[in-house]
């Protein structure tokens, strides 16, 4: 695709966006609010913030998510190189934007201080987690405080009383989480190590599941699911997240673990696949009878799609036809499987370069599950860094899973499989 036409095509949007000075008289005006983003500090793709509202009885939880197709056109030569991409490509040395970097930050990201163009939900509560009221408005916001997670955490912890908000907003979704258990979602909380490279150097940072962390994600689940409703009742062509309960593993094997880590791995293995359809559908795991992902439009072409549609829907536009949607699906569905493998083999590559650096390292581990006992070949969950991968174990012993024993990293010329042998059992 030509970038003469893409760069004509920025260029005018930033013209628009500037000349605009941010102020359409058709949208909601919620600047008064006080609003939040929270994400990790190196974060480039701000799609969402939140806020709370008091009434006069109730909080009201805002949740507002980026508009890029406010400023942006169905087809045109951004767009097609969007769908193509399917979505932004995080690598551990490069990342592969969905959009021009210059319109992500200038335009379509949440900045702090700055007014932007969204689409905004506002929900009431009932006292048991279900939902009371619900709005769904396009709006202009203004976030004044651009946190990480470190920082929210310390705010949803402490709560003073200036600044009370985000620890109110965590407390009622998590009554929102309670009211998903009981609709039959199933929560995995545990902590995961993800490998960074820095100076060219992987490093393991472990990911714990922080009060923040549950905020953010249940705030998402719960702009998903409003506007999966939202869509279906109105006939609104989009892509729907589709879970169904794949019963691989007995259930009662599952609760017969005491193994906390083997608990959940197992816990995984009787979820099916997540995938989109036309269709709106179950999605098992959250618990709900319809999902959409729709949070995340500057760097999910779903997501996208799903902001193209409710646009056009709230402006009296003509909607994307459900053909052109199938069609998508269809693309997004096989990309996105490249893309989450093209994750993965990055993924691995510098695991295998970690433990290269680490070669004369100890690891605790326990076993997940033999994938080839006559090759050795099995998935071991190390224990300090809270990550699982294949490996090669090399022993004379029938070590069974859930077992947890010590095992040395094994030099060898395999680029694609590591290679341990094992040390001890322990206790």
């Amino acid at each position: 695709m030509c970038n003469k036409i893409i760069n004509n095509h920025v260029n005018d949007i930033i013209s628009r966006f500037k000349q605009s000075n941010n102020i359409n008289p058709v949208v909601r005006d919620l600047t008064y609010l006080k609003t939040y983003s929270i994400d990790d500090y190196e974060t480039f793709e701000i799609d969402d913030a939140i806020s709370l509202e008091k009434t006069s009885s109730k909080y009201k939880i805002w949740i507002h998510i980026a508009s890029p197709t406010s400023y942006l056109e169905y087809q045109s030569a951004i767009d097609e190189k969007a769908r193509n991409l399917v979505s932004t490509v995080y690598l551990s040395t490069h990342n592969y934007y969905m959009f021009p970097e210059i319109l992500i930050n200038e335009v379509f990201s949440l900045s702090d201080k700055e007014k932007r163009e969204s689409i905004s939900l506002g929900v009431i509560f009932n006292e048991d987690g279900s939902l009371g009221s619900t709005e769904i408005v396009r709006s202009i916001i203004k976030v004044d405080f651009r946190l990480n997670y470190i920082e929210a955490d310390e705010l949803i912890d402490y709560a003073p009383k200036e600044e009370e908000d985000l620890s109110i907003i965590s407390r009622i979704l998590q009554s929102r989480k309670c009211w998903r258990r009981i609709s039959g979602a199933t929560e995995i909380l545990e902590s995961y190590g993800k490998i960074f490279v820095e100076d060219n150097i992987p490093i393991l940072k472990i990911i714990d599941p922080t009060l923040s962390r549950q905020l953010i994600s249940e705030a998402m689940i719960l702009y998903g699911n409003i506007i999966s409703d939202f869509t279906r009742v109105n006939r609104i062509p989009v892509p729907y997240r589709v879970q169904q309960r794949f019963e691989k593993v007995s259930k009662d094997i599952i609760k017969g673990s005491d193994n906390k880590v083997l608990y959940n791995f197992l816990l995984k293995k009787t979820m099916g696949k997540s995938y989109y359809s036309i269709n709106p559908m179950p999605h098992s795991s959250l618990g709900l009878k319809s999902y959409v992902h729709a949070t995340s439009p500057i760097r999910r072409y779903a997501d996208l799609l799903v902001n193209y549609q409710l646009n056009r829907y709230l402006n009296n536009k003509e909607l994307i036809s459900k053909e052109d949607v199938e069609q998508i699906i269809h693309k997004i569905n096989n990309q996105g499987r490249e893309n989450i493998m093209r994750y993965r083999e990055d993924q691995k590559y510098w695991l295998n370069r970690w433990f290269e650096n680490n070669s004369f390292k100890e690891y605790n581990v326990i076993l997940l599950n033999w994938i080839n006992r006559y090759k050795n070949i099995c998935i071991l969950y190390f224990i300090e860094y809270h990550f699982s991968t294949i490996c090669n174990l090399h022993t004379k012993k029938r070590l069974n899973i859930g077992l947890s024993f010590t095992v040395k990293n094994i030099i060898n010329n395999d680029n694609d499989i590591n290679y341990f042998e094992f040390i001890s059992s322990y206790t």
